[in-house]
């Protein structure tokens, strides 16, 4: 963590979160929402691993910079980002599992689109993270649509420019993703016959996601053009980009792209001086934490329900497989009660990570919204069987969610209201975007 003072900003911090996974049965992870219409609604699939890792650190960051000076305060940037969601298939939701030929190698490829669907996820999506308080009080937090800000897409062709393939095709996220898509058992079933270039390319779009928000958004700041160097000392902090472990392989190559673009385009000095400049971008710092931001980093992952080999996953097509936030107490109760543990369970409760997954899956999820240690639950349960836990994991989930779940419905249903938040939080992005993008611009000559 960076520290601040009196007379330095604070920190800019970025973190985005994909709206849609793999549509079914009752879906996956992120997801978003649409305009009253006839279409029947469809859950955000956003699943507890992702309330219990990334979201729960995105509220800690505003908690803490609604405490800070205004003079210091962080200033934090969350984005839906659907550009991101069309690197996977976005099937229609009558692609279920009674219809095989929907998950042939032929459909993953070319699959069907649903673009009524996308629409309802970006908008659930948005809901979701007001109803976890991101965004809003906006003197320091925005929470806003990645394809409202066409500077994303813009700055992402240009680092394009200069990734070397081999550098993208080493990254291990494609193939995690089409193993997901094509429900392999391992990344070794999967080869680039199944790869797009859109999947391929996600590592530098979500380069060019960080590397926009270098500015601390004011409507009162002067035009870059127009900046001394006081403004910038002021003004451009290092970005920090809070990721779990999954993701330090992308941020790598955000920070080496940058430094790439700073070497090979430096631009001149800001002081007016003769020589080279030190180059558009900051280098962003990476906030590394557990993938589950409650539990702590021995314990970090919370495991499939039906395969507790994998991580509960939000692009997996088994809705049974995980547990959203929206999810009604008794979708709750169905999905736990129905969690693959070991023949063991019906004797008594351990907890043994590498030979009992199932039960380490439902131990930790209890220990994620209960806070009580793992060992001292393990313990607890030592003498009673899976049934017990299952039903005291249920009731911990269910009140967990509850207040969730009300308030998501609440902002849900005031669709203008949703509406001009989207407004907002797009314009005050495209504000901050745009002047990294003039300075880049600048030093390429397209401008």
């Amino acid at each position: 963590m960076a520290a601040t003072t009196a007379k330095q900003a604070g920190r800019v911090i970025f973190s985005g979160i994909q709206p849609t996974g793999i549509p079914h049965a009752s879906t996956p992870t992120a997801s978003i929402s649409m305009h009253s219409h006839s279409t029947p609604h469809r859950d955000p699939p956003l699943k507890i691993g992702n309330h219990l890792g990334a979201l729960s650190q995105w509220q800690t960051l505003v908690q803490q910079a609604s405490t800070q000076p205004p003079e210091a305060r962080d200033q934090l940037f969350f984005s839906v980002v659907g550009l991101h969601a069309l690197t996977v298939p976005q099937v229609s939701q009558s692609c279920s599992p009674r219809f095989p030929a929907c998950h042939s190698k032929k459909a993953v490829l070319f699959p069907h689109q649903d673009p009524s669907q996308l629409r309802q996820e970006r908008r659930d999506m948005f809901a979701v993270l007001l109803a976890l308080g991101l965004g809003l009080d906006s003197s320091h937090a925005t929470v806003f649509h990645q394809d409202q800000v066409p500077q994303h897409a813009e700055l992402a062709w240009y680092l394009n420019c200069i990734t070397p393939v081999n550098r993208l095709m080493r990254m291990t996220s494609w193939k995690s993703k089409l193993a997901t898509l094509r429900n392999a058992n391992s990344e070794d079933e999967v080869d680039d016959s199944l790869l797009q270039l859109g999947l391929l390319a996600y590592p530098v779009l979500q380069a060019a996601d960080v590397l926009l928000y270098k500015f601390r958004a004011s409507s009162h700041l002067p035009s870059p053009d127009k900046m001394d160097s006081s403004h910038l000392d002021r003004l451009r902090r290092t970005t920090h980009v809070p990721v779990g472990h999954d993701q330090a392989q992308h941020l790598e190559l955000a920070r080496d792209t940058a430094q790439s673009w700073n070497a090979r385009y430096p631009g001149a000095r800001k002081d007016g001086k003769k020589g080279k400049g030190r180059g558009v971008f900051i280098i962003p710092e990476v906030m590394l934490t557990p993938s589950t931001f409650l539990l702590p980093a021995e314990h970090p992952r919370i495991q499939s329900l039906r395969n507790p080999l994998q991580k509960m996953s939000k692009s997996s097509p088994n809705a049974s497989s995980k547990i959203l936030l929206t999810d009604t107490p008794s979708e709750i109760t169905s999905k736990i009660k129905s969690a693959v543990t070991d023949s063991l369970s019906t004797s008594s409760i351990t907890w043994d990570p590498e030979h009992r997954p199932g039960i380490a899956g439902l131990l930790r999820i209890h220990s994620g919204y209960s806070g009580e240690n793992i060992e001292s639950l393990a313990k607890r349960f030592e003498k009673r069987g899976v049934q017990d836990l299952k039903a005291e994991v249920t009731q911990v989930v269910i009140e967990a969610l509850r207040g969730f779940r009300e308030e998501f419905a609440r902002i849900r249903g005031e669709t203008g209201w949703l509406m001009e938040r989207e407004k907002e939080g797009a314009e005050k992005a495209r504000e901050v975007a745009e002047r990294t993008m003039k300075e880049v611009r600048g030093v390429v000559g397209t401008d």
